[in-house]
């Protein structure tokens, strides 16, 4: 089995420390080696090169200090021997900054913290942790504030059903890393015969996989994002995964995608892939 090369995100602030703690955990695990990521932002500082520099040098050289002291107390909860490194850079956008990182730095999984946010804030902001979802090209963890690792052993997985085969080729290989069982769910308001038709065609796809631990339901529910968080409640869900895919101007305007709002009100950390979109 390769060594999962993860990428953990910091602003050291508590709610990042949890997910840091989550992540160094995966260790214990399966193989991992980890890529610490401080953004240091330049925003609002003095457009002077020279103190600019200056202010940018001191920066660095307290996160760097700060660094450290993360990679001592992960190292005492990762398994022994395990590769931990710190690193702080310069950006004016979280994602856009990390990003760039994770295209240097290869990675199979980015790992970060994510707590909720009021309605304005979706819609001025995005929330750093959803707009790290959008851009990054790696599958991303968001782990909420009070999340504790203990295994990925059942995993709800919320699909769209457009492009199911795709989609399992991506998740099962995670899920046979830690034998989890995959609830997979699509939600609606109701059924009629072409979703009938659909469960057929859904279930004779995964039989393809020969995963015996896989299955799919039907959700009845008018709302997807209350109807997906009962279900983790009721199946005591250790993971949710989905797909994402690049927002249009109209779907960030009115917070259009599910994986936005799942990601605001999860109790349980959120596994998103990045869904690659079809060439026209």
């Amino acid at each position: 089995m390769k060594t999962l090369k993860i990428t953990m995100l910091t602003d050291f602030s508590p709610l990042s420390e949890v997910a840091l703690q989550f992540g160094a955990r995966i260790s214990n695990s399966i193989d991992a080696e980890y890529n610490i990521v401080n953004i240091v932002r330049l925003d609002g500082l003095p457009k002077s090169s020279m103190k600019l520099k200056s202010i940018e040098q001191s920066m660095i050289g307290i996160a760097e200090q700060e660094g450290k002291k993360l990679v001592q107390s992960l190292a005492a909860l990762a398994k022994p021997g395990t590769k931990i490194n710190f690193k702080a850079i310069k950006g004016h956008s979280v994602s856009e900054a990390l990003n760039r990182f994770t295209q240097k730095n290869p990675s199979d999984l980015v790992i970060l913290g994510s707590q909720g946010a009021s309605s304005m804030k979706k819609f001025r902001l995005g929330g750093t942790a959803v707009s790290v979802i959008e851009m990054s090209k790696a599958p991303v963890l968001s782990i909420p504030k009070f999340a504790a690792y203990w295994n990925f052993s059942n995993v709800v997985y919320a699909s769209d059903l457009k492009n199911v085969e795709k989609e399992l080729e991506t998740i099962l290989p995670f899920a046979k890393i830690f034998q989890s069982t995959i609830r997979m769910v699509h939600v609606v308001p109701a059924i009629d015969k072409v979703l009938e038709a659909k469960k057929v065609e859904v279930e004779r796809t995964i039989q393809k996989f020969k995963y015996p631990n896989l299955s799919f339901q039907f959700l009845i529910d008018d709302d997807i994002p209350e109807a997906i968080d009962r279900f983790i409640k009721e199946t005591k869900a250790d993971l949710l995964t989905t797909f994402t895919h690049e927002l249009s101007l109209y779907e960030k305007m009115f917070g259009l995608s599910v994986t936005r709002t799942i990601a605001y009100q999860g109790s349980i950390p959120l596994l998103a892939f990045k869904r690659k979109e079809k060439k026209k």
